[in-house]
């Protein structure tokens, strides 16, 4: 990463007039072609994060000379420049980083793709870095200021520059691909706009009988739904509408999903949002029954103050283009195959408390760039792993529902106690205890081995822990789809449980779970190794876990 120093570039202005000019013109036409994101500073889904005029362009992606390849867009722009987040997300790097100096990495979710944004060279300082891991930002948001650190060249103030990069495929951290800023930026917007206005309660107007209006409390015309059906407990007033309103408008709904404490996204724990579970959901009739939920939703969303809603991998905003979202990859649930799932602008508690959760306010929407990500609860407790490890521990959880972090986390320490240097007889190496060849081979899913560079220095280690706990969850998460499908097929056996099964198959191989019909056995290590492994794991892993109200 090496741009020319600013006060180099600035003498060197009349040499590159023709870049600057084209420079200007992409600056000057950022103004209306996003998409609108209500989360998203002046509406827009994307947005440059550097202010136009703040920066000079010193040097773009790809091949550089040496052989090295560059992954971003370097500007050049002085010391303490703002920089702003570029997309909805969430933050899951802010601090040193090998290269960088100190970067963040944000995660987020455009058009149903996973994918992440990275912003280098700040100084790791409260006051050069505004954000912290797992905060929720917005489009536009300032997250930190221009640096020197890292690799700069020259070193020193004349090297301060914003590194910004794009990664598709997954994201920074989880094995993406960098892809050209510049492109990725072709649509987006200038920072410094307003948040839109929340919409205000009082001008709600029903015209559908069927739909129970609450502008000042919790009082509808419809009765709170049985404790049977769902739990109105911690929503808000628009998602205690929402439900109230299904659970009349459709009888045979017989369970709604409501808050939860822990999520990867606000939705749930702030109380905005509701789960319609449809039953026979493979069925033709099924997916009527859910087809209807949503056209329902959809049709009277103003009234109900419905922001969007999931159904069958669908992505629906109350107003704008359905989108399709990826799949997931593990289980019907994820892909909200067996759910609608609908998030409201929320309308606050009917106490009037303030909102808690990691709640947007009322009015702006959750979703990161326009379409959710799979929600993964975030069930790690805080203090129960070393710091340093904490936040892998916590990526790595996010990857799949059925791997949650206090699993992996009680799974590390059974492995190695935590330590980044052990090693085994067999061969096994680093904190997740890899072979070798299982470090190496590759994940079907993306094509990229199971172990990858995912703290960006350079390279993918099984002695460094980061790479090897985002190893250790895309291994265990690749694990858990196999066995899933195998039980699906009636081809395995789980009386005590799937969780037991991705275990024994981390510690024996898949090979033996299969071939065995369920917990490996024929062998006298699966019962003096594999059995008190699975078992000490799944002991320990309450003592990693929150404890949920």
């Amino acid at each position: 990463m090496r741009p020319v120093s600013v006060l180099a570039m600035l003498v060197l202005v009349c040499v590159v007039a023709t870049s600057l000019v084209v420079l200007t013109m992409l600056d000057d036409g950022q103004t209306s072609c996003a998409p609108p994101s209500p989360a998203g500073v002046g509406g827009a889904t994307k947005v440059r994060p550097m202010k136009s005029g703040t920066y000079v362009l010193a040097s773009g992606f790809g091949p550089r000379g040496g052989g090295e390849f560059h992954q971003g867009l370097d500007w050049a722009a002085p010391a303490g420049t703002p920089i702003y987040a570029a997309a909805d997300g969430v933050v899951v790097a802010a601090g040193p980083a090998t290269g960088f100096g100190a970067w963040i990495v944000i995660d987020s979710n455009i058009g149903g793709e996973p994918m992440s944004t990275v912003y280098g060279h700040m100084f790791d300082t409260a006051s050069d870095i505004l954000v912290r891991v797992n905060d929720r930002v917005h489009a536009g948001q300032q997250i930190a200021v221009v640096g020197y650190n890292g690799n700069t060249d020259p070193p020193g103030p004349d090297g301060a520059h914003l590194h910004f990069e794009t990664w598709t495929g997954g994201g920074r951290l989880s094995g993406g691909t960098p892809i050209d800023p510049q492109t990725w930026l072709a649509d987006a917007a200038e920072p410094g706009g307003t948040t839109p206005p929340a919409p205000d309660p009082s001008t709600d107007a029903t015209k559908n009988p069927d739909v129970a209006v609450a502008v000042a409390g919790p009082e509808t015309t419809l009765a709170p739904v049985p404790a049977g059906r769902g739990s109105e407990a911690n929503l808000q007033i628009d998602a205690i509408r929402v439900m109230r309103t299904l659970a009349y408008r459709f009888p045979e709904i017989t369970t709604f999903g409501g808050w939860r404490e822990y999520d990867s996204l606000p939705d749930h724990p702030s109380g905005r949002a509701v789960d319609v579970m449809i039953p026979d959901y493979t069925s033709g009739a099924g997916k009527a029954l859910g087809d209807s939920v949503s056209d329902f939703v959809l049709a009277n969303a103003d009234a109900l103050h419905v922001d969007y809603i999931i159904w069958r991998q669908v992505y629906r905003p109350a107003h704008g283009e359905p989108q399709q979202m990826t799949n997931a990859g593990w289980g019907d649930t994820a892909n909200h195959m067996d759910h609608v799932h609908i998030t409201t602008a929320g309308g606050g508690y009917p106490d009037g408390s303030p909102i808690t959760g990691t709640a947007n306010s009322p009015g702006t929407t959750s979703t990161s760039g326009g379409c959710p990500s799979t929600p993964v609860d975030d069930d790690l407790a805080p203090g129960v792993v070393p710091p340093e490890y904490e936040p892998w521990y916590r990526k790595a959880g996010s990857l799949c529902p059925q791997i949650p972090a206090s699993m992996l986390a009680a799974q590390g320490k059974q492995e190695s106690g935590f330590n980044p240097r052990a090693g085994s007889e067999a061969g096994a190496q680093g904190i997740a205890q890899f072979l070798p060849g299982t470090a190496a081979a590759i994940d079907p899913d993306d094509g990229q081995p199971y172990v990858i560079d995912a703290d960006g220095d350079g390279e993918a280690s099984v002695w460094d822990p980061p790479d090897a706990i985002i190893g250790q969850g895309r291994y265990m998460c690749a694990i858990a789809k196999h066995v899933d499908t195998w039980i699906a097929e009636d081809k395995v056996h789980a009386p005590a449980g799937a969780a037991e099964l991705y275990l024994a198959a981390y510690n024996a191989g898949e090979g033996a779970v299969l071939s065995s019909g369920g917990f490996p056995s024929g062998a006298s290590d699966y019962q003096v190794q594999t059995r008190p492994y699975v078992d000490n794991i799944l002991a320990m892993t309450p003592q990693f876990a929150k404890t949920l109200s």
